[in-house]
């Protein structure tokens, strides 16, 4: 029997189905809004088994555009990222020698680039692949488990940390306040929270083919993997800061040039979508709106 919808956010049980669906598991998985508080969720999202498998090692050493997203493996993509750049976008919240908690931290480039810079880190990963190449090949200190107090039990600290990142894994959580109100119980008194998630259903072409596609009744098919198990919006991203217990917020939007966008899909579509993108990148740039980069820092 399906387990009946109940958003994790807001606790309202009505939804309805948007158009938009993965084909996987010789099934479908549909993604759904809350009626109330606009909260995008997979329902019924993957089994705890599936989602283990998702993360095996193929995820960071292959390539594979239908099932991995990326057209180079994951190790060469971030191998060309300039880690030290990011580091210094948070200096001026988080002096050296602060504490760090990363979670998701993968194959650890980032926590190495801040234990570079004087910092004392910590990571928390489910991959025991990435845990484990995070380990032997920069001596960090990973936690190979699920991040919930329940599993990672006494070997993180109430309030012991300066700094939580979250980067482009909130989006992966079965229940992403939960991490948050967690993360929150982490962070000292005045700590701060960072989180980057994806946000494309927020793009003017998304928008614009949703129209299309409920007008037609048709719905688009994703055949990859759903490793997007919530998709945010500015609103969703900010009201989750505050249910969690953030007593500040701010969300920053951002998107790229349209001569930098993935085409993946058919001829009509990727013309549609670079046509868009023009506009949708200056009123990104000018206003702040229709990012599909949406960062959130929240302070406690």
């Amino acid at each position: 029997m399906e387990e009946q919808f109940k958003c994790n956010l807001c606790g309202n049980r009505h939804s309805r189905k948007i158009p938009f669906r993965y084909w996987f598991k010789k099934r479908h998985i549909y993604a759904v809004k809350c009626g109330y508080c606009g909260l995008i969720v997979l329902h019924p999202r993957p089994t705890d088994h599936e989602i283990d498998e998702m993360y095996r090692a193929e995820y960071f050493t292959e390539e594979d555009v239908q099932t991995h997203h990326y057209s180079e493996d994951y190790l060469t993509a971030v191998a060309r990222v300039d880690y030290g750049a990011k580091v210094d976008e948070v200096r001026h919240l988080l002096p050296e020698g602060g504490s760090v908690l990363e979670v998701g931290c993968a194959t650890g480039e980032l926590l190495n680039a801040f234990k570079t810079a004087g910092y004392h880190v910590t990571g928390v990963e489910i991959s025991s692949f990435a845990a484990e190449h995070a380990r032997k090949n920069y001596q960090l200190n990973i936690i190979q488990t699920p991040f919930t107090k329940e599993q990672t039990g006494n070997q993180l600290k109430a309030e012991s940390f300066d700094l939580v990142m979250m980067g482009d894994v909130l989006e992966h959580f079965t229940n992403p306040l939960d991490a948050l109100r967690y993360a929150h119980s982490l962070l000292k008194p005045g700590g701060v929270c960072i989180v980057h998630v994806p946000s494309t259903l927020n793009l003017i072409s998304t928008r614009l083919a949703f129209l299309l596609y409920r007008m037609t009744g048709t719905q688009k098919t994703m055949t990859i993997p759903p490793y997007h198990l919530t998709e945010f919006f500015p609103d969703t991203l900010k009201r989750s800061f505050h249910e969690a217990g953030f007593s500040q917020c701010r969300i920053r939007q951002e998107t790229k040039h349209p001569k930098t966008i993935a085409l993946r899909h058919s001829r009509l579509e990727n013309f549609a979508k670079v046509a868009t993108q023009y506009p949708n990148y200056w009123l990104t740039k000018w206003f702040g709106i229709f990012g599909d980069r949406l960062t959130g820092v929240g302070r406690k």
